[in-house]
């Protein structure tokens, strides 16, 4: 078996590759992505501290490194369903957490992320459904009144359903199709007008808050630690930027359906494009959020070991997308540093870290 470690500066963000949510230390976040014959391949910072990332073939996995059971289920999960985008790997690592083998918190907290997406498509659906019928001029009162959940709420909607299908020229099919597939391109980020916004809209926000933490702890941190933090919150920053522009056009992609419908097949690509663009962009974070909430009000000591694990696995942004090198400037602080990385397992008997394991599971459960 052959592995390779190569320096890593990916110029797209499938080429980057997808976060996977591991709990054995070494693999924690490690990305995977497809290699020029689609097949899957895991990319490994450094194993002991050393420089430059491991590609490794992610069906070898097992017989390199010893995997807790929880990553072991996942890992055979994705060998099955080669899965690789974020929206997908995020769907098996939910599924695989349900069972309970990363700790009955992660299981609770997967439960709920699964039940909140479906709640979500649900009323991303039912706006849909009241927003084409405003924009073709019928009322939605009645469907408003009754529900969309129940039997009643059901025949109002698809008898006025099927009088705006002929007023956009659909038949009452086509125009119920279009329904669901915006709903599965809106589910993960929400419509600007939901009562409460979905996953990626809230990601947006929790970084926000999440890089304005790390740069105030950066600026009282201690002299090796202070730089790390700085570089973190800015790359945190960038991406915040960058999420804001891809909300912006999604929102005004989806402010009147009309034209939307009208012109699906030139538009309903850009939609689906900015979902999948921000799902891309913001996929890591939901990690780098929740290590440093779980550091918060702890020693310093410890919370300078959390930087350096989020340092670790940084979502950098690709070079494509930003116009500075933010891999180069990476490298520039890591060279900076003193301190010496917390090894992952004991080199002399080989044991798992297993109070980093017990982190990385409650780390987990905040970032379902």
């Amino acid at each position: 078996m052959s592995r390779q470690a190569v320096q890593f500066a990916p110029s797209t963000f499938e080429e980057r590759g997808t976060a996977v949510s591991f709990t054995t230390p070494m693999l924690s976040q490690t990305r995977i992505r497809k290699d020029d014959r689609d097949r899957l391949e895991v990319l490994v910072p450094s194993f002991s501290a050393g420089k430059g990332i491991y590609v490794i073939p992610w069906k070898a996995v097992p017989e390199m490194v010893s995997m807790t059971v929880h990553d072991r289920c996942l890992h055979r999960l994705i060998v099955k369903e080669p899965v690789c985008s974020p929206n997908e790997v995020r769907a098996a690592s939910l599924r695989v957490a349900r069972t309970g083998l990363a700790g009955p918190p992660a299981a609770a907290a997967a439960d709920a992320a699964l039940r909140e997406d479906e709640n979500h498509r649900t009323l991303a659906n039912y706006m849909l459904i009241v927003g084409i019928l405003e924009a073709v001029g019928l009322d939605s009162a009645d469907i408003l009144t009754a529900g969309l959940d129940t039997e009643q709420g059901q025949l109002l909607a698809r008898g006025l359903m099927a009088r705006a299908a002929a007023s956009l020229k659909l038949t009452p099919t086509e125009l119920f199709a279009r329904v669901e597939e915006l709903s599965d391109a809106i589910c993960p980020i929400g419509l600007e007008r939901a009562p409460r916004p979905g996953r990626l809209r809230r990601r947006v926000a929790d970084l926000s808050a999440c890089r304005d933490k790390m740069t105030e702890w950066s600026r009282t941190a201690p002299e090796e630690s202070a730089p790390v933090g700085r570089f973190c919150a800015d790359v945190a920053g960038l991406t915040i930027d960058l999420g804001h522009e891809v909300l912006a056009a999604f929102n005004g992609k989806l402010m009147d359906i009309g034209p939307l419908l009208s012109h699906w097949h030139r538009e309903m690509p850009h939609v689906r494009d900015l979902s999948i663009r921000l799902a891309w962009l913001l996929d890591g974070w939901d990690y780098v959020v929740a290590c440093w909430a779980e550091s918060e009000g702890k020693e310093l000591q410890e919370q300078c070991e959390a930087m350096e694990d989020i340092f670790r696995v940084l979502p950098l942004v690709p070079t494509r997308e930003a116009t500075t090198d933010l891999h180069a400037e990476k490298v520039r602080v890591a060279r900076s540093q003193r301190r010496t990385v917390r090894p992952y397992e004991d080199w002399r008997t080989g044991e798992r870290d297993l109070e980093m394991i017990q982190r990385i599971e409650r780390v987990k459960a905040k970032a379902a």
